[in-house]
């Protein structure tokens, strides 16, 4: 099989233009839906990650794929590239299975737009499972705020109601959430105002 690694950055680059355009779509939807005019560098940085998950025909029931986390991110974007599933959402306690679509993109709501609405769109906390006979491969698409940029619930959104989140700055939180394992909603945790 001949390797084109031009052929690769380019399917690759054009890909991530694309994921850039839904994105910006969709965070246009979610400012109307909330009556807001969102910041444009809210969604700037991006991060494509691509997974490998190898089947184990052996304890699958025992072996996650990626532990239980939100991801920090204010959208994230997974393509299920062999529709196999394995991608579950917590929902009410209980772990619920996200059948893959030939023709659709699963859309992640992150802690970053849960601080940013105050809660009015929430995190989903998800895991991985593995299957016990097929592979199955994924490339999640991370769309951030700037690095240098601090996020806290708009004023906007607030308005009289108490208001759930510290502002924190983007690199900040990066660094508590990527020094240490994945682990549930720790990002909504960690900025949480005590009441």
């Amino acid at each position: 099989m001949a390797y084109n690694s031009c052929q690769l950055q380019e399917s690759i680059e054009s890909y991530s233009a694309e994921l850039m355009r839904v994105t910006g779509s969709l965070m246009a939807i979610i400012a109307r839906n909330l009556g807001v005019d969102l910041p444009s560098d809210t969604y700037v940085s991006q991060a494509l990650r691509m997974t490998y998950y190898p089947a184990c025909p052996v304890a699958h029931d025992k072996v996650l794929g990626i532990s239980p986390h939100s991801d920090i991110s204010m959208l994230t974007l997974v393509w299920e590239l062999n529709m196999v599933g394995g991608l579950q959402i917590k929902r009410q306690d209980a772990w619920v299975p996200v059948k893959p679509h030939p023709k659709a993109l699963v859309v992640n709501v992150g802690d970053f737009l849960e601080i940013m609405t105050n809660g009015k769109y929430q995190s989903i906390e998800h895991r991985v499972t593995v299957n016990p006979h097929k592979e199955r491969m994924s490339i999640s698409a991370f769309h951030l705020p700037k690095f240098d940029m601090s996020v806290g619930p708009l004023s906007e959104i607030v308005g009289a109601e108490l208001k759930k989140y510290k502002t924190l700055r983007v690199d900040e939180v990066a660094k508590v959430v990527f020094s240490s394992k994945l682990d549930g909603k720790k990002t909504k945790d960690y900025a949480m105002l005590r009441i």
